[in-house]
């Protein structure tokens, strides 16, 4: 049974080092990939008296299409099958979320992406999907940490 592969996405280094992974894992069983990026969904009383909603759907839109360019030309050049998604809300929930409706082997996401935490070896969304995925979870280690 063909399935997917997951790949939170945020353009950080250790996200591209998850993607080469995942990248010759699909290729090694003839699988798609599909890369994610969750946007925070900014919604509250406060912005919403300042910003009306398309206004923010525009601004996440263009916050998910920066982050996901280097990952979709990584794949481009692998001709690996895949699809980019856009998802609003908490990352690990969102991520976990999405493993739970579609068909998935596993999620392949870096140990460290863009955060305002430092010095732990996991991240926050990675060890949150590590604890609320119902699917395997692979963390590939940055070779920057």
């Amino acid at each position: 049974m063909r399935q997917n592969i997951i790949v939170p996405f945020d353009g950080s280094e250790g996200a591209q080092e998850a993607l080469r992974v995942a990248i010759d894992m699909a290729d090694k069983y003839k699988e798609s990939i599909i890369l994610i990026n969750v946007q925070p969904s900014f919604t509250s009383p406060h912005t919403t008296l300042f910003f009306n909603e398309s206004d923010m759907k525009e601004y996440q839109y263009i916050q998910y299409k920066e982050a996901v360019e280097s990952g979709e030309r990584i794949l481009t050049d692998s001709n690996v099958p895949y699809e980019s998604v856009l998802l609003i809300g908490y990352a690990r929930d969102e991520i976990c979320k999405e493993a739970n409706t579609r068909n998935i082997r596993c999620i392949v996401m870096g140990s460290r992406g863009h955060s305002v935490f430092v010095g732990s070896v996991l991240g926050s969304v990675s060890q949150g999907v590590l604890y609320r995925a119902n699917c395997p979870v692979m963390v590939v280690p940055s070779q920057a940490n």
